[in-house]
């Protein structure tokens, strides 16, 4: 039983480290094709990393919360630090934490199906938009409470756009290329 124990272990470890390393990657292929359409501190009017934070919560939950959150932290302490090693862990929580809370609205109170087998683009619209509002929403009160967000209500609106757009984008293409392999017939 420690064997199973220690290999159920390690494969929650390689979840978490592949999530993190996952999320960082796009993060900064984001920051690359995108930084020039910074709004504001920490808001883009694209951003896939949202995307890729919903799709490894869906699949991975726990695991793939706390790989967003060390990602993010890493990434707090890179870009966006907070003046505290504290209050960028707390940004990095809010980036790990929102989707898994959209998640759960989502499977909870707007009844989208948990296994993912039948999501339809009225699911995908949705989910983007759940997470898209709660996570901007989340994040620009904290930044606002830092003195981090000087046009609250502008930069929230941008986040949750550049949410909603990289989420949508990201859920849709994934959606599309699921279809085509599922509806592809092995010889």
């Amino acid at each position: 039983m420690k064997i199973t124990q220690a290999v159920n272990l390690i494969k929650k470890i390689t979840l978490v480290l592949t999530s993190a390393l996952i999320y960082f990657l796009i993060f900064n292929l984001n920051k690359i094709l995108f930084d020039t359409y910074e709004f504001s501190y920490g808001v883009n009017w694209i951003f896939i990393p949202s995307g890729f934070q919903l799709v490894l919560i869906l699949i991975a939950e726990g695991e793939g919360a706390l790989g967003i959150v060390l990602a993010s932290f890493i990434i707090g302490l890179e870009n966006y630090y907070l003046d505290s090693v504290i209050r960028t862990f707390i940004t990095a929580l809010i980036s790990g934490l929102s989707p898994l809370l959209s998640r759960k609205i989502c499977f909870d109170f707007l009844g989208i199906d948990k296994e993912l087998l039948n999501i339809s683009a009225k699911s995908i619209i949705q989910m983007s938009l759940v997470f898209a509002c709660l996570s901007a929403s989340l994040h620009q009160i904290w930044f606002f409470y830092n003195g981090k967000s000087e046009a609250f209500t502008q930069s929230l609106f941008v986040m949750a756009v550049g949410n909603l757009l990289g989420t949508a984008l990201v859920l849709g293409i994934i959606s599309i290329l699921t279809s085509k392999f599922k509806n592809k017939k092995v010889l």
